[in-house]
């Protein structure tokens, strides 16, 4: 008797291990992604960018938590605070085509990806992230976060969204991602888990704390001059973070 047979064959002539049913929200992301992938017009920008000194002022932050009273600053909560803050000089990153016009948004809402336990993914948003101080941001990513794990987000908290970040640095390694648009949005940044590495300094090899930066745009509605500007302006203040308006 053959090892398959009796098997369920697939559609590539091989068989089938487990079949997992396409839930409700894993299609809602699919028909998403998939409208995003057709209407933009997607260009990815990948930077690196020394962080050595952004790194210093988080574990500031963690050895004085009196600073921020007692509420624990994550690079995420840093990483929002620094796009929202580059956002409001650089604003036709913020922005959504909508028929023949571009229309850029005055309120600077950053979309925070998230995994969710069973696998799939949701973008609660922090309204007016530009306008919230440090400690403001990372209460209610928290609180996203935690609603977010148990099912208990609302719709308001993943509406409105201007822009999103989406950290792959928790795991281990990770470096480069393209990430997809969340449309109707004109641009996503993806960061990557930060590392130690060789730098110039000076003419000098020096080891230094860096991260991989990806950010991809709509070519529909921004030009790549204007995006690497506002990497320009997220770079300086993740090498000068005194630039960051932490608001504490």
């Amino acid at each position: 008797m053959s090892e398959n047979e009796g098997k369920k064959i697939g559609s590539h002539g091989v068989p089938i291990a487990e079949v997992i049913p396409l839930a409700a929200m894993r299609k809602m992301i699919a028909d998403h992604m998939i409208k995003s992938h057709l209407t933009s017009a997607r260009v990815t920008v990948l930077e690196e960018m020394d962080v050595t000194e952004f790194v210093a002022l988080r574990n500031e932050l963690i050895k004085d938590p009196g600073k921020t009273g007692g509420i624990q600053i994550s690079y995420t909560h840093l990483f929002i605070k620094a796009i929202a803050q580059a956002l409001r000089k650089h604003m036709i990153l913020n922005s959504t085509l909508v028929d023949n016009e571009i229309q850029v948004l005055e309120d600077i809402n950053i979309g925070m990806a998230l995994a969710l336990p069973d696998g799939n993914l949701i973008v609660p948003v922090i309204h007016q992230a530009d306008k919230k101080n440090i400690v403001e941001i990372a209460q209610r990513a928290k609180d996203l976060q935690e609603r977010a794990k148990i099912g208990k987000l609302i719709l308001d908290d993943v509406r409105k969204g201007t822009f999103t970040l989406t950290n792959i640095g928790m795991l281990a390694g990770s470096r480069w991602t393209t990430p997809i648009i969340n449309q109707p949005q004109c641009a996503i940044l993806g960061t990557g888990a930060i590392r130690q590495a060789p730098v110039v300094r000076n003419d000098q090899i020096v080891i230094r704390s860096v991260v991989s930066i990806s950010l991809t745009f709509d070519h529909r509605i921004v030009n790549g001059l204007p995006a690497s500007l506002f990497l320009q302006t997220f770079s300086q203040m993740l090498e000068n973070p005194s630039q960051i308006e932490l608001g504490i």
